[in-house]
């Protein structure tokens, strides 16, 4: 715990780190985008600005110098000619003259009053004054007085002082204006300069931020290929613990299966241990069939591959078929298996009974073997909880060794078991409980468990399911306080009668090429009254249907065999016409294997080992189903 805390402190401080250049480079980037926009709307406006208001100075100045030119041509002029256009003429000028030098005035109004003066205004005024003068007399006729006013001392000298200040005041507005724009350039280039400066301290903290983003990438990279060599380590481990787990549960059923057949086989071995011996060899065969089935069934819930077939289900029928199964186990070793319907149980709940059936055998077969002494109960109940949905609790008691919480807490992991320690005393491959659990939430319920050490244990498991309410219910007597029912039980299993009956002379082909399952299959078929024709390839199988003498009842096919395989036989028999029964034998038991089967053209699927009983039942019922289309035709 120490070591997480302290991983998860080293990792917020490293992340903390990340963010502070990140944080940097993005307010940099800002205030360089803000400062980029205000460097080109400043420079830019404010040179432009200032070099419209340089230019504006410079046109006022020509301006005003040219107007004052004119009005002083046109006093001139008129005193010599005495023509009263020129008199037009001043007074058309005299008004612009005026403007030009207020909008200079304008511009700097401190400046231009000081640099002008009030002697140049004064000096103005008195020229004005004196030109009108001068143009008065020209219109009196008075033309040599005229000129006696404008070639006068005073009209000069006050022509000369206002020469001389409005030149003073317009060179400090030029200079003035030259100022501004030199001072606009500066400033645009200031904000330039801080652009740049800016923008390199956002290039050195992105820099950061993309070395620090790539020195997370390789921190990353190495934490993942950490984690791939953990993983391979663990999966190496746990392909080490399986193989360590599996091979006693294959080499231990092997070993007495070998040794006893090999008893068997033996002219000295006494003839009253045979049954003893054929008795050990079925019981370790079964055993190994039931490892390799499990084997099979983590697989497909591994690989996705479990489906769920709901159809209508006798709950209580199945129960006791299972009680029937495990019975002879529970008193091999001296112990009781009971049970008992606390409710009323629908006679057909809709649910998958080949899921239902297994997660009941794994239950009640796990408390029979974690119990030396005592027994186990079973206890059924049905109701609705508060949704709607009926549900279905199946209670298995035992009194065994109980179990501790750390114990319960590893009961359902695949491939361990709660008794992990070297000498595990009662073996077993740790996979059915994590099957049954699986299997129960995909029936919609769950597995709780609830255990002392040295009290037993209780596995309760629910499923969800519709009920049809028209078939019914079974109603056992004094409810929880009866433990044997009193209304029959229905029976799942085939009757001998049936099977003899349903096979007694019916015809039967079997390709098969496995010498020992051909020998085993046609002693089995003929026991009971079937003809029996054996091929070992799917060619000669074809050959054999398409015969004029190929009327078999029933065709049991070998889905692997040389030449030409089950599924390709199949598919050419039907092709050509084949309508009889075919069903397929085959050692895969996978979900889609059935489905390729039966697209291949097969009317059913046996898998191997072959159980007898199923053997006979399917065949039987595809036999009678034969004759009677043949018997219909």
């Amino acid at each position: 715990m120490g070591e997480e805390i302290q991983s998860a402190g080293t990792q917020d401080a490293r992340s903390e780190r990340q963010r502070v250049p990140f944080a940097l480079a993005i307010v940099s980037t800002l205030l360089l985008l803000l400062a980029a926009v205000a460097a080109i709307g400043t420079t830019t406006g404010g040179v432009h600005a200032t070099s419209e208001r340089q230019l504006r100075v410079q046109e006022l100045c020509g301006e005003i110098e040219r107007l004052d030119e004119v009005l002083t041509m046109a006093a001139s002029m008129a005193a010599a000619s005495g023509e009263p256009k020129w008199r037009r003429q001043y007074d058309v000028s005299l008004a612009p003259l005026d403007a030009a030098i207020a909008e200079l005035r304008a511009m700097s109004p401190t400046v231009f009053d000081r640099e002008l003066g009030a002697d140049t205004d004064a000096a103005n005024q008195r020229l004005i004054a004196q030109e009108l003068a001068a143009f008065a007399a020209i219109e009196r006729g008075q033309r040599d007085q005229a000129k006696e006013i404008l070639e006068g001392p005073n009209y000069a000298a006050d022509k000369n002082a206002y020469a001389v200040g409005t030149a003073r005041a317009r060179e400090v507005m030029r200079d003035i204006a030259a100022y501004e724009y030199v001072v606009a350039e500066r400033f645009g280039l200031s904000l330039l300069l801080g652009t740049l400066a800016l923008a390199v301290v956002a290039g050195v903290a992105w820099l950061r931020v993309l070395s620090s983003s790539l020195a997370a990438h390789a921190r990353a990279q190495m934490a993942s290929a950490r984690a791939e060599i953990e993983l391979a380590t663990a999966s190496s481990r746990a392909k080490s613990e399986f193989v360590a787990n599996i091979s006693p549960e294959l080499r231990t059923p092997l070993t007495a299966i070998l040794g006893h057949a090999e008893l068997l086989g033996d002219d000295t071995f006494p003839a009253e241990a045979r049954a003893d011996a054929i008795a050990t060899v079925l019981r370790n065969g079964q055993h190994l069939l039931q490892v390799i089935n499990d084997l099979l069934d983590m697989s497909k819930i591994e690989a996705g591959a479990v489906t769920f077939r709901p159809e209508p289900v006798d709950v209580a029928a199945l129960v006791e078929d299972v009680l029937s199964l495990l019975r002879v186990r529970a008193r091999s070793k001296g112990l009781q298996l009971e049970r008992t319907f606390a409710t009323p149980i629908p006679r057909r709940i809709a649910t998958d009974p080949c899921r239902l059936r297994q997660i009941l055998v794994n239950l009640i077969g796990h408390a029979i073997k974690f119990t030396a002494a005592g027994a186990v109960h079973v206890e059924v109940r049905c109701g609705t909880p508060v949704a709607g949905t009926p549900w279905l609790s199946i209670a298995v008691r035992d009194t065994g060794i109980g179990m501790t919480p750390g114990e319960v807490a590893r009961l359902f992991r695949a491939f361990q078991q709660a008794d992990a320690s070297t000498e595990r005393r009662f073996g077993g491959t740790g996979l059915g409980l994590a099957i049954a659990r699986h299997y129960a939430r995909l029936l919609g319920g769950d597995i709780v468990v609830r255990s002392e050490p040295g009290n037993g244990s209780v596995f309760t498991v629910t499923i969800a399911g519709e009920v049809d309410a028209a078939a019914g219910t079974w109603l056992p007597e004094g409810g929880d306080r009866e433990r044997t029912p009193s209304a029959p039980m229905p029976d799942a299993t085939v009757e001998g009668d049936d099977v003899t009956e349903g096979l007694r002379g019916a015809r039967i082909l079997l390709a098969e090429d496995g010498a020992d399952n051909q020998r085993l299959l046609t002693f089995l078929l003929r026991r009971v009254g079937a003809t029996v024709e054996a091929v070992d390839n799917g060619r000669i199988a074809c050959e054999r249907m398409n015969a004029a003498d190929g009327a078999f009842d029933l065709v049991l096919m070998d889905m692997h065999m040389p030449e030409r395989d089950g599924y390709e036989a199949t598919r050419q028999a039907r092709a050509s016409g084949y309508s009889r029964p075919i069903v397929a034998l085959t050692a895969n038991a996978m979900s889609s294997d059935r489905a390729r089967c039966l697209l291949a053209g097969c009317d059913d699927y046996l898998t191997k080992p072959v159980d007898r009983r199923a053997l006979l039942a399917t065949c039987a019922r595809w036999a009678r189903a034969s004759r009677g289309v043949t018997a219909s035709s």
